[in-house]
């Protein structure tokens, strides 16, 4: 398992920075959250991380208007193994998935769960940690419930990692989770999940600096005993079998 940093395009303010630090260390495999920055804007950004050599790009967070030939770009200039997507009841539903590439793509639990309809697209689930330790929090039982049971009978190909700061309400639902840290304890929380998470790629959707988010990482890893490791080249992995749930 390796815990990635992730680049994030929220605050846009902060990309130029990030490039730069990431440039100038020896990182040289991240995430990336392009959920916020249009095509013009991303093509921009793409000029910019190929500058950067050797630099891998193995798990994406697609945005809705990301098509079929961003996408084989991904995967044919970054290495992009996996994708994760939006479930059709959420306010940023993805669209058509193409089958020769379903089994690369995971969907994430966002404002709402996903669906049996959601699964039969892809080829596992994407748990946002944050957001299902929110609702733990915020007493969401049908939402925690149903996701830890998706935890159990899906495959988990690949997870996002926020902050969880408690008695500090976001902007977009009250929630406790965010998109930056402010005391490495905010990441605490993951222990909790530490038998679900992905046998490859660990996410941290973050808006800290590169630099923050590598203390995190190591921070994360004495947490859960894991260490950062080498892995061979990326397999579809087998289904798990469907269970539905009511």
């Amino acid at each position: 398992m390796t815990i990635l940093p992730g680049l994030t395009t929220t605050v846009q303010d902060e990309i130029p920075r990030f490039v730069a630090d990431l440039a100038e260390s020896d990182v040289r495999t991240i995430a990336f959250f392009p959920t916020a920055i249009d095509r013009q804007a991303r093509s921009a950004l793409y000029r910019e991380l190929e500058r950067i050599d050797g630099l891998r790009l193995p798990h994406v967070h697609l945005r809705t208007d990301c098509d079929v030939s961003e996408i084989d770009y991904l995967v044919g200039r970054f290495s992009t193994e996996v994708f994760n997507v939006h479930p059709a009841g959420s306010r940023h539903p993805f669209g058509d998935i193409p089958p020769r590439l379903a089994g690369r793509f995971f969907m994430e639990n966002v404002e709402v769960v996903v669906s049996d309809s959601d699964f039969d697209r892809v080829a596992g689930i994407c748990p946002d940690f944050s957001h299902l330790e929110a609702a733990r929090l915020m007493g969401r039982t049908d939402y925690y419930d149903t996701t830890m049971r998706q935890l159990s009978t899906r495959v988990v190909g690949c997870c996002h990692v926020s902050a969880i700061r408690p008695g500090d309400p976001n902007e977009w639902n009250g929630g406790p989770d965010h998109h930056r840290f402010v005391s490495l304890a905010n990441l605490d929380y993951l222990v909790r999940y530490r038998g679900f998470l992905p046998r490859r790629w660990v996410s941290l959707e973050l808006e800290n600096p590169l630099g923050e988010q590598l203390d995190a990482i190591a921070h994360l890893s004495r947490a859960l005993g894991y260490q950062s490791s080498t892995l061979p080249p990326y397999v579809s992995p087998a289904p798990k079998p469907t269970v539905r749930t009511v």
